[in-house]
Formats: C-alpha cells, sequence, structure tokens
C-alpha cells in the first residue's frame, strides 16, 4: 500500500459517540464537538422513549462497543484536561478509556503547528527508548535543514534515522542519518515521522497526512503496531530497498 492508501484506509475508521438521555439544555454535546474537532468522530446525543440509560455514553466503531462511560466523566474531561493535540496524544490516566481509544483514529484537520507538535511527540519517544529506527519525511529538504540538530541527536543517541524529502535544496549532512532525496508526489504530499519501537511493540507510533489545498493535513496519529508497521513497510520496499539496488560509483 502507498502511504496515500493507508490514510485512505484508516480514514474508513470513524468512532461515534453517542450521549444517551441527556438534560435538553445541557450543552455537552456541543462542546465535546468543539473538544474532539480535529479527530474523525461523530458526536450525537439521542433520547429513548424509555428515558434510558440516562448520562450514559457509548463509543463505538463500525464493528464494536469500544467504550461505555458516564456522562459525567466527559464533563470532568472537558473541565480537567486542556484541549488540542496534546489531549489526544498522551497517556491520559483515569480518561484513557474515552482517549486511548481516539489516538487511533484519524485526524481531520491538523494545521502545521499541530503537526509539529506531534512530531515533536514521537521523536521525544524515539530519543527515550535509544533505540531502533525512525523514518521522518519532511515534503522538501529545506525544512530538514531546519530540523537539522534534532536528527542530528537521534542519530547520536543510537537510533537509525532515515530522512525524506523533495530536493530543493543541497541535502543537509547528518552524521548518522540516511537522507532521501526524492522527487515524487508521494514525498512531496505527505507529512510522516514513524518509529518502529526498538524491539518493543508498545512504543511503536507513527505521523502520516496528507497536505491539502489549504494548507491543513488529513492522516492519522497512531500508536497501533499494526498501522506502523504498514508505514515503515512500505518506506523500507519503496525507497530503502531501492537505495541498495542503485548502482554503485567507484574507481
Amino acid at each position: 500500500m502507498t502511504l496515500s492508501q493507508i490514510v485512505e484506509a484508516i480514514s474508513e475508521h470513524e468512532k461515534h459517540l453517542v450521549l444517551f438521555n441527556c438534560d435538553p439544555g445541557d450543552p455537552i454535546v456541543e462542546d465535546l464537538r468543539v473538544y474532539f474537532q480535529s479527530q474523525n468522530v461523530r458526536i450525537e446525543g439521542e433520547t429513548t422513549a424509555s428515558g434510558a440509560p440516562a448520562n450514559v455514553a457509548v463509543l463505538s466503531d463500525r464493528e464494536s462497543v469500544l467504550s461505555i462511560e458516564a456522562v459525567s466523566t466527559l464533563r470532568e474531561l472537558l473541565e480537567n484536561v486542556p484541549p488540542g493535540t496534546d489531549a489526544i496524544g498522551i497517556a491520559d490516566g483515569e480518561y484513557e478509556s474515552i482517549l486511548g481509544h481516539l489516538k487511533e483514529t484519524t485526524f481531520t484537520s491538523y494545521d502545521s503547528e499541530q503537526m509539529l507538535y506531534a512530531t515533536r511527540e514521537i521523536e521525544d519517544r524515539a530519543r527515550r527508548v535509544r533505540a531502533g529506527t525512525i523514518h521522518a519525511g519532511f515534503q522538501r529538504l529545506s525544512e530538514l535543514v531546519e530540523q537539522r540538530s534534532i536528527y542530528a541527536d537521534l542519530a547520536a543517541r543510537g537510533l537509525d534515522v532515515h530522512a525524506y524529502g523533495v530536493p530543493d535544496t543541497t541535502p543537509p549532512d547528518i552524521e548518522g542519518a540516511t537522507i532521501h532525496a526524492v522527487e515524487n508526489d508521494e514525498i512531496a504530499e505527505t507529512w510522516f515521522v514513524a518509529f518502529d519501537g526498538g524491539d518493543e511493540d508498545s512504543q511503536k507510533c507513527a505521523l502520516l497526512a496528507e497536505e491539502r489545498g489549504d494548507g491543513s493535513f488529513f492522516g492519522t496519529w497512531t500508536y497501533d503496531p499494526t498501522i506502523v508497521d504498514s508505514i515503515l513497510g512500505h518506506l523500507e520496499e519503496t525507497y530503502l530497498a531501492a537505495d541498495r539496488t542503485q548502482p554503485q560509483s567507484g574507481p
């Protein structure tokens, strides 16, 4: 699968959060829509004829119920956890039963600042693990120039670093890192950071997004090892394997 096909496959996994039998004057449904506005989750309020269950929220996907929570828990979430990308991208303690599932969904619209936050989260995880391989696609190599010190540090900590971009400038020299100067639409149009977790599936994580015409990004920020492996497998087969088959110059 190409990177675009991976994004498309994941985007089909919309989640559905239904709040049953809340007070009609309670604004919580709209508040949750605002809170999770960048996530691919549909939020609705529903009233049953019996009035039961009351003030209960059910999170599901097309296959199963993922979580059942009291609406009061969601209200506490809105009050206690700051909204934004960091509410989705970190371990969230008592709210993990809801937020944990939403970490594995797509986001519908991130701007560059949100994308950079997610990128830093993955880089920091790789830095803490100090092992494994990290792949980062910057769209253009001129963007990598500005991030050179970060990836030089990751390489110095023992990670196998691969960076990708359309060669709009001279590829930067980063000791211990492999720079892939690639002229194609896939690299030009996607922003990705994928970490293989070293030897631990639980440490695998990835950000993969396509830039849309309005400058926003659509894609996924995931901790699902299967999705991470799909991204890594495509990069390995398409770019690393291709580089290994290129004829080597020599005397």
